[in-house]
């Protein structure tokens, strides 16, 4: 009987594809069926136009993403979630790397050179395990679990095939992400623990009760077996994300940091790392790891503008980098020559960051507009959560308490969607240390000064305005009154007022079309057309 499953095969050598198409071939594979991909982005088009039933895909693929990344990035994008078989070629089985592809359960490894009856033979095997997986989940889904345990009376075949074959069911419910399938998926695995001491059932339990956040059962399983297995990556990556869902944060960073001396290829559960380690000033850990962050993220489904910013951000609070500019930091990690219209809006934060290190407050505000514009232009909807962060920071060293304001509520919006992931945990930690202290809206002194001026009290009013000034710096209704007010000399002269009268008329010089009553009192006041710089 031919088969007619469908074969992706990514390798960049052209003789190894036609080495396994051939052999698929002679298997009775159908050679209208099989596909082949020279690299990542490639396989990428092929896995968004059609599903697979089988993929083999190669660690080293030459220039770009490497198979790992690219199985990386075919989860992210939920393009596996029909569960097709995945085989790993490659020439290199060092430890590192069989780690890290196991964080995404392949179904087997296959090293090079590849020999013509072990291949036979590894598929074969693969193929009657799915085949007797593809009969249970068909006769589930017409008599349901009683029909399973019944399955399981007579232990023909072995009662290790019946195991792995409802955990093969269970992990199918699982992927469905439906509550409704919870009590099924309970019954299969608590049933397999009854029978046989299963280690991928006992995985699959932690998922389940992850999801649930049921950790007081949870929790003495973690224990159990990471005593058992104390460096198994999946246990300890489950043992950090219930760590953290129960705001146990230097738990869960002390199990991520055990993970990640096991496989340092996963670039999420770093970021996560850098995240903790900023908010706890742990700097020389966190040097460490940002060089770590820029060597894997090149070609990585993280390989984005956001995830730069973040990483020159840390750089440039932390390291000896800060004062280099910000283009030439930004090219040594995008390894581009030419800065993208997306990528500008990051720059320009990341350089008004910069001017805020070097006390100058007028050249940080017009980077910040133009980050803003620029961000607007491009996406005025959905800011990156990295985007957001690092202009509430900038918004907060500027006293901007509406710009606070705005970026706050966008971050928190961003964490309600995502409010039961690890990642979550940890920024909205330190968001919580980033609450904006005031608001123009519910502010009675703002409002009180603001009441003055249409009163036409406007000594009184300046007075009010210079006081407001340090916690509404580059306000707009505060910058265009103190303008007016000072240039009809309704507020004094002291140093320190005039500084902040340069910061209110650089809230509209710093604008590339000004407003048309600012020109006309410019042209009017002599004072108003001495250069700011």
């Amino acid at each position: 009987m031919r088969r007619t499953q469908s074969v992706l095969i990514v390798d960049d050598s052209s003789i190894i594809q036609q080495t396994t198409k051939l052999i698929l071939v002679n298997g009775q594979f159908q050679s209208a069926n099989i596909f082949c991909a020279s690299n990542a982005a490639e396989a990428i088009k092929y896995c968004q136009q059609q599903r697979f039933d089988i993929l083999f895909l190669d660690f080293n693929l030459g220039f770009g993403s490497t198979g790992l990344q690219l199985l990386e990035r075919l989860h992210h994008h939920e393009l596996l979630n029909h569960s097709p078989l995945i085989f790993i070629l490659t020439a290199d089985d060092s430890p590192a790397v069989l780690m890290g592809f196991s964080e995404y359960q392949p179904d087997d490894y296959l090293v090079k050179p590849l020999r013509l009856s072990t291949l036979q033979q590894r598929l074969e095997y693969s193929f009657e395990l799915r085949a007797i997986n593809d009969r249970a989940f068909a006769h589930y889904q017409q008599v349901g679990i009683s029909g399973i345990e019944s399955m399981c009376v007579q232990y023909t075949p072995p009662l290790a095939i019946h195991c792995t074959t409802m955990t093969a069911i269970a992990k199918r419910l699982l992927n469905q992400k439906q509550p409704h399938l919870h009590a099924d998926i309970l019954a299969l695995l608590t049933l397999i623990q009854r029978l046989y001491q299963s280690l991928p059932a006992q995985l699959l339990l932690i998922q389940l009760w992850l999801q649930q956040q049921n950790f007081k059962a949870l929790n003495p399983l973690l224990t159990q077996l990471r005593h058992t297995y104390p460096n198994h990556l999946m246990l300890l990556e489950y043992s950090a994300s219930a760590a953290l869902l129960q705001n146990k944060i230097t738990q869960g960073y002390d199990f991520w940091l055990q993970a990640h001396n096991v496989s340092k290829n996963n670039l999420q559960r770093l970021f996560g790392l850098l995240w903790i380690e900023s908010h706890f000033q742990n700097h020389s850990a966190m040097q460490q790891h940002l060089r770590e962050a820029i060597s894997y993220l090149r070609y990585s489904v993280w390989d984005k503008p956001c995830y730069h910013a973040f990483i020159i951000w840390l750089q440039l609070q932390h390291s000896d980098k800060k004062s280099l500019p910000i283009e030439r930091l930004w090219r040594t990690i995008s390894q581009q020559k030419t800065i993208t219209k997306h990528e500008r809006p990051f720059i320009y934060l990341l350089q008004a960051w910069q001017y805020l290190d070097n006390d100058n407050n007028l050249g940080a505000y017009k980077s910040y507009s133009a980050a803003m514009d620029a961000i607007h232009n491009i996406d005025p909807e959905n800011h990156s959560f990295e985007f957001d962060a690092i202009a509430l920071c900038i918004s907060k060293r500027l006293a901007m308490t509406r710009h606070q304001t705005d970026c706050y509520q966008r971050l928190q919006c961003n964490l309600l969607q995502r409010q039961n992931e690890p990642h979550s945990i940890i920024k909205n930690m330190w968001l919580e240390t980033m609450q904006p202290t005031s608001d123009h809206r519910t502010d009675e002194q703002y409002r009180h000064a603001l009441r003055l001026v249409k009163q036409k009290y406007y000594v009184e009013a300046g007075q009010a305005i210079l006081q407001l000034w340090p916690y509404y710096r580059f306000d707009e209704v505060l910058a265009r009154c103190l303008v007016e007010l000072s240039s009809r000399g309704y507020v004094d002269n002291e140093p320190l007022h005039q500084q902040w009268i340069k910061e209110a008329r650089w809230t509209f010089e710093s604008q590339d079309f000004k407003p048309e009553w600012y020109l006309k009192l410019k042209a009017q006041y002599r004072s108003l057309q001495r250069p700011l710089y």
